[in-house]
């Protein structure tokens, strides 16, 4: 019994994955960064990051990877100081970039290869998990080509095999999914869902909401470099009592100054073909919005009115979209 207590104990004390507290830093050249963000992310936990290109998702994994030192606030990663215990750190860690960079003219194989050794894998657990990892991103039959031959979502599931080669207690993903093709998406929510069992601490920014609402336990909003807004995906998609979401697909593009103008319309936002619409859920708004539309010269080869996505969400707390460009 005192066994069992003694376990329960050092579990229940056990330092959580990843604490951040108080962390700023801004760049001098565009004022952009974070100000006073803290977030705590726990063992087999995956932790959404959502905003807008510039709201500080890149910054903040830059801190927390050590690449760079905040200005003011402070990081653990296991209980480990992030600012005084730097090598720690970063061998418990494993981060995936938005854009990787890699040896052009090595192969993909010695590029993973070179990471692994670097965080200490000895030479047989390295051949073993790069095996294992470049059968399953579909990359074993390109293994011995130039890196400066891969696509770019070649190089992002390289990317992701050299993250993990190591077999990191957290992960810190940059907009992991992006270039990926489908089969290859598929594949890396699975080894996110498999991590995560595993009791490895993911945290993933992102911007692709519907991967985010299905992978992660919860989600912080980044805005301006400020976290507004932290929940589960259902606790913060379920607080939009009373909003819709349009999907107007258009054969041409068209001005939609008409359509923002309608009563109870909170933003509209063009996306490709399709024109979405956020708007409040009243009687007979669609119907407006259509007319608003059809005013406008759109002509309608397809409309959805859809259920609220955490885009909704951001839309409703910050008035802005998360498909900004920097």
């Amino acid at each position: 019994m005192r066994d069992v207590s003694r376990i329960w104990k050092a579990f229940v004390e056990r330092p959580v994955a990843l604490e951040a507290r108080g962390i700023t830093l801004r760049y001098r050249s565009s004022g952009r960064g974070v100000e006073g963000l803290s977030l705590s992310v726990g063992w087999g936990e995956v932790f959404g990051l959502v905003g807008p290109n510039g709201s500080g998702k890149s910054t903040l994994l830059r801190v927390l990877s050590t690449a760079v030192e905040p200005d003011s606030g402070t990081f653990r990663v296991g209980g480990t100081d992030g600012l005084r215990e730097k090598r720690k750190v970063r061998a418990r860690l494993g981060l995936m970039v938005d854009r990787p960079t890699h040896y052009g003219d090595l192969s993909g194989w010695a590029n993973a290869y070179f990471f692994a050794r670097l965080y200490g894998v000895n030479e047989a657990k390295a051949e073993g998990a790069l095996s294992e990892l470049f059968e399953y991103f579909d990359l074993a039959a390109y293994r011995d080509d130039r890196v400066k031959t891969y696509s770019y979502g070649m190089g992002k599931k390289l990317a992701l095999i050299e993250a993990l080669a190591h077999g990191p207690d957290v992960l810190l993903l940059d907009e992991p999914s992006l270039g990926l093709d489908y089969t290859s998406q598929l594949a890396l929510q699975r080894k996110i869902r498999d991590l995560s069992a595993s009791g490895v601490a993911v945290v993933i920014a992102s911007n692709q909401v519907d991967e985010v609402e299905s992978l992660c336990d919860r989600v912080a909003f980044l805005h301006e470099g400020r976290l507004v807004e932290e929940g589960t995906p259902e606790e913060l998609i379920s607080s939009l009592q009373g909003v819709r979401r349009i999907v107007a697909t258009l054969r041409n593009p068209v001005e939609y100054g008409s359509v923002e103008s309608v009563a109870g319309v909170d933003q509209v936002v063009p996306e490709g073909q399709d024109l979405v619409v956020h708007c409040e859920d009243r009687p007979g708004i669609v119907a407006d919005v259509v007319g608003g539309i059809v005013r406008a010269g759109g002509d309608i080869t397809d409309l959805a009115v859809r259920r609220p996505s955490l885009e909704d969400v951001f839309v409703k707390l910050t008035g802005e979209t998360l498909r900004d460009e920097d």
